[in-house]
């Protein structure tokens, strides 16, 4: 049992991270705006190290509709489909979210008063998981005010700016759906009008 002096504190505070990225001939800088994870009121990002500078966490904007399900995976009533059972992710990329650029994982483990997260790893779909050196010892939390954090997370999270077209770019259209078609052989209707 963990001694209530020793255990950790989560709040969920908001943040940004921009992003370049080339679309065509245009360079997009989107913002990710997200909930970051302040433990023991230091960023995780900042606690990570350098390799999580550029990440987000799951509680992201343009994200929004997987934000329930993030919810859920952290508070431990979910499993996560490309980790290993009992593990979360806890830091993402900012462009995907994806595991195959990289995530800060760690094991989930929720008992009837306390919450912790602890075996911290960098896990993607190339290499073997690697420890993060600056995460040696876990974060125990009380349970009741680790759930209260997330409790409006979505709510917190659908407030923030959003730009769609900034995220996803332009729409990219065929040629054929521009308007005109491609003229047939002995085909009237495509005549030359000349």
């Amino acid at each position: 049992m963990t001694s209530a002096s020793a255990l950790a504190t989560l709040r969920l505070e908001p943040a940004v991270v921009t992003y370049q990225f080339v679309d065509g001939n245009i360079t997009r800088h989107p913002e990710s705006h997200f909930l970051d994870l302040i433990v023991n009121d230091l960023s995780l990002r900042s606690t990570a190290g350098a390799a999580a500078r550029d990440c987000v966490t799951e509680l992201n904007r343009p994200w929004l509709h997987a934000v329930p399900g993030a919810v859920q995976r952290l508070l431990g009533q979910e499993p996560a489909e490309e980790l290993a059972a009992g593990r979360v992710a806890l830091l993402v990329c900012a462009v995907d979210g994806h595991i195959g650029c990289g995530q800060l994982t760690a094991a989930l483990e929720v008992a009837a008063s306390t919450v912790s997260w602890s075996d911290f790893l960098w896990e993607d779909d190339m290499v073997a998981p690697r420890p993060v050196g600056q995460l040696t010892e876990p974060f125990t939390f009380a349970r009741a005010p680790y759930e209260a954090a997330f409790a409006d997370a979505y709510a917190r999270v659908a407030a923030f700016t959003y730009d769609e077209l900034v995220h996803h770019g332009r729409s990219f259209r065929w040629p054929w759906q521009w308007g005109w078609r491609i003229p047939r052989a002995n085909d009237p209707t495509d005549a030359d009008p000349r």
